[in-house]
């Protein structure tokens, strides 16, 4: 988003033009790491340190999960160290590192990673920003293996990699594709709105990705001065949390780049360029495809500085004075007739500047409004200031959140962390403990009143004088001369006191006598508990020490998707925005104030057999947790505003969706292959629209009132203590349906015949998809869906090497695989591509070419291997984590077969060999029934002349 970006390159002049000291910060070129400028404690359990040469290292033990590591390397390298004739090249260079060194052959890193268990992509990756390039290496395993090809894979991007001519000219295809990828309707706005506030700044002109006239000039030669100019020991840093010992660490990061020599001088930093001020007060950006935004920035003199207690204290000062507002405004949107979707505030101490900014998502194009709203809001709390019990909310919920993260802090995980640590240094932060995060809170708020809070709005916003940017469709005719006029009406609108916020209690406590337990089961090689209650309410329960103080519920109450009318396709987005309408006694906008300082779900899902709700909770909040789900079954609340909300939704974006490829097939592809069964994909607006809450009532009322309920509880509690809560609220409930109705026609669909069906986009001319679908046409079985889904991960192994390694042709073809036991036998494999569109003919060829070779069973061992060691990877991961034992735990009771598939799923994929997945292969990707669906831009015309009905040609 545009204001995102505003906050990380603000670069516009100061009110005065009177000069100013810098004040002093942290920089990774000058100064070692944060906290030797600080007067805060760094967290005792992270090791830091520097070799010889200038590398800094960043080392933490821990052991979730068990027996892996994280390897992060952060180069002080990106676009801003760029000439103007090649900019993209630190991106560009970033995907080289996968693509040839001295010591791996082009094509063989990712493999060689993949038959170690990790995933390219989800567990190797790598990003480039103005700023840096960061690598990064998920390692599933420690032992001397795997940690020896991380640190020799670190060691080879470091200083070793080829840049051989003919991978850089194959890879340029896989770099336009990304840039042609994400040139959406937004990132073109966000350069435009740069252009216009920044014309003199580097940041504006010196683009991450590049464009495509830059990426062709990109060659062997510039990228080879760049790697050795920028690629040093002195500008890196390398972060490991893992589960071994420090030492162990240590000793290997020195013998991996103790020797990683430079030997030319170090550049200078390119000059950043003027802070000059936009030559307009405001600006309109017009483009058919956007939601209507609003952004009002002012700028003050720099004052961000080193981290310390004292500056910790005044951000606490500026986050919670804003945060009162933000409070206010949200309570606003959900109000009837809010002439806005989202609005809020916020306060950046930058560098070059610090940045004043309101940001407002605008419905049916009432910019006016939504000016009036923000200044109005802004002046009302200068005038009039908080009230102490706005203060105490927000206090509340603070110390809710750094208990639960001291209660957590044993159980975070090893990504988490390295990513926390190696973000702390970047952003100039002392990484801390979170007991010592929690003290110094409790410690400022014997420090911080309301009236600090109060001067600290006032210095950040009294002299607010807001540089407009105004975006959107449908904004032809306006002028910066229009929007200024505005600014100055609503300035002159009289405000009133804003109104005494009160404490509120929830109504519904009571829900009927104690449920009383008729029957107590137990899995014992699953250590699920179970339970059920009079009225027929089920609840089961797995207790876990995987997260200190945490708890995770999910609740299925009756059926879902497969009950909603078939007339009636698309209802179920209504429906899903339940927690609009609050309850009976409680609008939605009431809940903050009812449970400030507690963790507390209210959203409903819909999924295709069951509705639910699901929550990640503390202990203390339990009970009220599931007083608000059961006061949600008797007492929703069927309010106007719940459909006013949503509608103002569907018209602010519907739309948005034919501006991309991605947005067409969203829309339209689900339907498409369900031969046009109109409950896939999405319906017209119009459709939307024209759904009502008695629609809604109509199918939940009957679900709500009677439907099965079942519970699962996973984490850290007490069994007692659980079983109480359920049965002082679910157990009370009048008696329930026993079973959950099943309609195994309501999943009847088919595959449409082999066509050609041709789409359009109205974005750039090279965006532009391309989706082939093979329909399974066999019964589902346990043993052939395992066997698809690693037939699935080879096909896209093979499609990465294809089509993006050897012809780079796309950044990110992928290969897909529909196929349920609920619909069986409909399914289909399909494999997709997002690229210009003039490579799609090769696409299609080489994706047939593909699929035939799958299924002449041509599957090898080391295929089986890349592709199964990931899935066996993620099965020893999922024993230790609370989120991957919550469905299992959820059916439990009704659905026995999903503890069956858990027993026997590690031996079944270990069992699998060549000959078993060729032998499944020869089922999928028949040629004889391939049905493609192409979307291109408007203006591109040559493949629309195919009719629906012409058959593709499978050879």
């Amino acid at each position: 988003m545009v204001l995102a970006l505003f906050l990380c390159l603000a670069a516009c002049s100061p009110k005065t033009d009177s000069p100013h000291e810098k004040p002093l910060v942290f920089d990774p070129l000058i100064h070692a790491w944060p906290q030797d400028l600080s007067d805060i404690e760094p967290d005792p359990d992270v090791t830091y340190g520097r070799l010889g040469n200038g590398l800094r290292y960043a080392l933490r033990r821990n052991a979730r999960p068990e027996k892996e590591a994280m390897l992060l390397f952060w180069v002080r390298a990106g676009s801003r160290n760029e000439t103007p004739e090649t900019i993209g090249l630190a991106h560009y260079l970033e995907h080289m590192a996968f693509n040839g060194s001295e010591n791996v052959a082009e094509g063989e890193m990712v493999k060689s990673l993949e038959r170690l268990g990790l995933s390219f992509g989800a567990d190797t990756n790598a990003s480039t920003t103005y700023w840096r390039t960061q690598y990064q290496l998920k390692l599933p395993n420690v032992d001397k293996e795997t940690l020896d090809y991380g640190f020799f894979v670190m060691r080879e991007t470091a200083d070793k990699l080829l840049l051989d001519t003919d991978a850089i000219d194959r890879e340029r295809g896989v770099v336009k594709a990304e840039e042609a990828l994400g040139n959406t309707p937004s990132r073109k706005a966000s350069r435009a709105f740069f252009k216009w506030a920044y014309p003199e700044r580097r940041s504006t002109t010196y683009n991450v990705i590049g464009s495509p006239d830059s990426l062709d000039a990109i060659n062997k030669e510039n990228l080879e001065r760049f790697y050795r100019q920028h690629y040093r020991p002195e500008r890196s840093v390398i972060v490991m949390v893992g589960d071994l010992p420090i030492e162990d660490m240590e000793a290997r990061i020195k013998e991996t780049f103790a020797d990683w020599k430079v030997g030319t001088p170090a550049p200078e930093d390119p000059y950043e360029g003027e802070n000059k001020i936009p030559e307009t007060k405001a600006e309109v950006y017009g483009d058919p495809a956007l939601t209507t935004r609003i952004y009002l920035s002012d700028f003050a003199p720099p004052s961000a500085s080193i981290d310390t207690v004292s500056s910790r204290r005044e951000h606490h000062i500026q986050s919670f004075a804003n945060a009162i507002v933000n409070q206010r405004l949200r309570k606003k949107i959900l109000s009837e007739n809010a002439p806005v979707l989202g609005a809020s505030i916020s306060y950046s101490n930058g560098k070059i500047n610090d940045i004043a900014n309101a940001s407002l998502s605008v419905k049916k194009n009432d910019w006016k409004s939504a000016i009036i709203l923000i200044e109005n809001e802004i002046r009302q709390a200068l005038t009039y200031g908080f009230q102490q019990a706005e203060y105490d909310e927000l206090i509340a919920s603070t110390r809710r959140s750094l208990k639960d993260a001291v209660n957590y802090a044993p159980k975070r995980h090893t990504h988490s962390l390295a990513q926390h640590i190696l973000g702390g240094f970047a952003s100039g932060s002392v990484i801390t403990t979170p007991q010592s995060t929690q003290s110094r809170f409790e410690q400022t708020l014997g420090e911080v009143t309301l009236e600090d809070l109060n001067t600290g709005f006032k210095k950040m916003w009294e002299s607010f004088d807001p540089f407009i940017w105004l975006q959107g469709p449908e904004i032809e005719g306006i002028s910066h001369i229009d929007i200024i006029a505005s600014y100055k009406e609503a300035q002159s609108k009289p405000i009133s006191a804003p109104e005494n916020r009160e404490k509120l209690v929830f109504a519904y406590d009571e829900f009927g006598p104690s449920g009383e337990i008729v029957w107590e089961g137990r899995i014992d090689d699953f250590d699920i508990d179970q339970v059920k209650f009079a009225n027929n309410v089920r609840l089961n329960m797995k207790q876990t020490d995987f997260e200190k103080g945490w708890v995770r519920i999910n609740v299925s109450v009756g059926e879902g998707w497969n009950v909603f009318p078939e007339d009636k396709p698309g209802l179920t987005h209504l429906a899903g925005s339940l927690s609009l309408g609050g309850f009976t006694k409680h609008k939605a906008s009431e809940l903050s104030q009812i449970f400030a300082g507690k963790n507390i779900g209210v959203s409903l899902s819909i999924g295709k057999e069951r509705l639910g709700f699901s929550a990640a909770t503390n202990q203390d909040d339990l009970r009220d947790q599931f007083k608000v789900w059961a006061a949600l079954l008797t007492a929703p609340g069927y309010r106007p505003i719940w459909q006013e909300k949503y509608q103002d939704n569907i018209e602010n974006s519907f739309h948005t969706l034919d501006s991309t490829p991605g947005g067409v097939a969203s829309r339209d592809l689900g339907r498409i292959w369900a031969d046009g069964d109109k409950r896939y994909g999405m319906v017209s607006k119009e459709t939307y629209l024209s759904y009502t809450l008695e629609d809604v009532r109509e199918v939940l009322a009957p679900i709500f009132e009677a439907g099965a309920i079942e519970i699962g509880v996973v984490g850290d509690f007490e069994k007692a203590d659980i079983i109480d809560i359920v049965a002082d609220t679910f157990g009370a409930l009048p008696t329930r349906r026993e079973a959950f109705l099943e309609r195994p026609e309501a999943f009847e669909i088919t595959f449409p015949e082999p066509a050609r069906v041709p789409l359009t986009h109205k974005g750039a001319q090279n965006q532009g998809a391309k989706y082939l679908a093979w329909p399974t046409q066999q019964p589902w079985t346990l043993e052939r869906s395992r066997h698809y889904a690693v037939i699935r991960r080879i096909f896209q192994n093979r499609l990465i090497d294809e089509i993006r390694e050897n012809q780079g042709l796309s950044y990110s073809p992928s290969a897909g695989l529909s196929f349920s036991r609920l619909s069986s036998p409909y399914g289909y494999g399909s494999v997709s591509i997002s690229a210009d569109p003039k490579f799609f003919d090769a696409f299609e060829k080489t994706a047939i070419k593909l699929a035939a070779n799958m299924r002449s069973g041509d599957i090898t061992a080391d295929e089986l291997d890349r592709a199964r060691k990931p899935i066996l990877e993620s099965f020893e991961r999922s024993k230790k984590e609370n989120s991957s034992w919550q469905s299992l735990v959820l059916r439990s009771q009704t659905d026995p077969r999903a503890m069956i598939y858990r027993r026997s799923r590690e031996q079944a994929f270990l069992a699998m060999n060549p000959t078993s997945l060729n032998t499944f292969a020869k089922e999928l990707y028949d040629p004889k029934t391939v049905h493609i669906v192409t979307i291109k831009p408007e203006t591109i015309t040559s493949e629309t002349k195919n009719s629906a009905e012409d058959k593709p040609n499978p050879g």
